[in-house]
């Protein structure tokens, strides 16, 4: 993934190694097949690499994509109402940036398709610009409704690419078709009617620590995980806390056995979803900076922020310090 996305930097002459010395990666590693990286450098080698090109797809495509292009579509869909205007709104804005990829959404009874065409002629130089495209306005539409919005099926018109199975990404969720007519996440249709829930700060500090959530894990997505997400959520919000799962399940009208194995046939878990919550709540206080490290442990529910930081590291692979760090590159 790292090779990929500097394809486009290494054509236009940019120095590869400069941009992976700043990142904090030996350009050694770019010789050996099946090395790795953790997320935080390839975050920063992403913003190194789109700042020095002023290019959000890092000469990937026929033209730049300019700094500043999502964020514009991001400020235009937060105040569509609904996920459906919202869609409408970030793919009509993309379109006229007239860039390689053609994006549009097509509805059909209960199944939605976000779909992204090749366009005739133009340049993509590899399959990093789709999976990043794809996923940058699905993972912030899902975002826009604080829902995961899990995909029912992908489809891709590359070969599967050999790092797949590597890192966490909403494209190549399973299951997934390879070699297709064209590009795409198909999902349930009733997600579109979902209000949004986020607004133009909230915005902000999304921007400001992407494209870091296109590669967080994903919970699973159904009726029953947005339910418990909502009162989750409205736990939080009154309490600092999470509920019992007791408590969550009598909401429900459901015993606790119930309502677990309702969430393991949804691909989730109460602690899965807890986490992931908590997860969420730190981020956007993290990326407001308006608390200390220690209130933002209060604010997701742990009473010791050692407890905290070990948590954040687990789910993100950044203390929450270099998190905060990160975002002011």
């Amino acid at each position: 993934m790292v090779r990929q996305s500097l394809e486009g930097a290494l054509l236009a002459g940019y120095d590869i190694k400069e941009l992976l010395s700043k990142s904090g990666i030996p350009h050694t590693l770019l010789e050996q097949p099946d090395a790795s990286i953790p997320l935080e450098q390839f975050v920063r080698l992403y913003r190194f690499t789109s700042g020095a090109m002023n290019d959000e797809l890092v000469g990937l495509l026929n033209k730049p994509l300019l700094l500043g292009c999502f964020r514009a579509t991001a400020l235009m869909t937060v105040h569509a109402g609904t996920l459906d205007r919202a869609f409408q709104r970030a793919i009509e804005l993309h379109n006229l940036f007239d860039v390689s990829l053609q994006l549009k959404l097509e509805v059909k009874g209960k199944h939605a398709e976000f779909i992204a065409t090749r366009k005739t002629g133009q340049q993509i130089l590899n399959s990093f610009a789709i999976e990043f495209t794809l996923s940058m306005h699905y993972t912030f539409i899902c975002w826009l409704a604080n829902t995961p919005i899990i995909p029912s099926r992908t489809k891709l018109d590359y070969p599967a690419p050999a790092h797949r199975n590597n890192y966490p990404s909403v494209v190549y969720r399973e299951p997934v078709l390879f070699e297709q007519n064209h590009n795409s996440l198909q999902f349930d249709s009733s997600y579109l009617n979902l209000p949004i829930v986020q607004n133009e700060a909230s915005v902000e500090s999304f921007m400001r620590r992407a494209p870091l959530d296109l590669y967080l894990p994903l919970d699973g997505g159904g009726k029953v995980t947005t339910e418990v997400r909502n009162i989750v959520n409205a736990a939080f919000l009154a309490a600092d806390a999470p509920p019992e799962l007791s408590v969550v399940g009598e909401a429900l009208q459901s015993n606790s056995h119930t309502l677990r194995r309702k969430l393991k046939k949804e691909g989730t878990s109460f602690h899965t979803i807890v986490a992931q919550i908590r997860r969420d709540i730190a981020i956007h206080h993290l990326g407001a900076g308006e608390l200390s490290i220690e209130n933002i442990a209060y604010k997701t529910g742990y009473t010791e922020p050692g407890s905290f930081i070990r948590a954040f590291k687990a789910w993100t692979g950044f203390t929450p310090l270099h998190f905060r760090k990160g975002l002011e590159i």
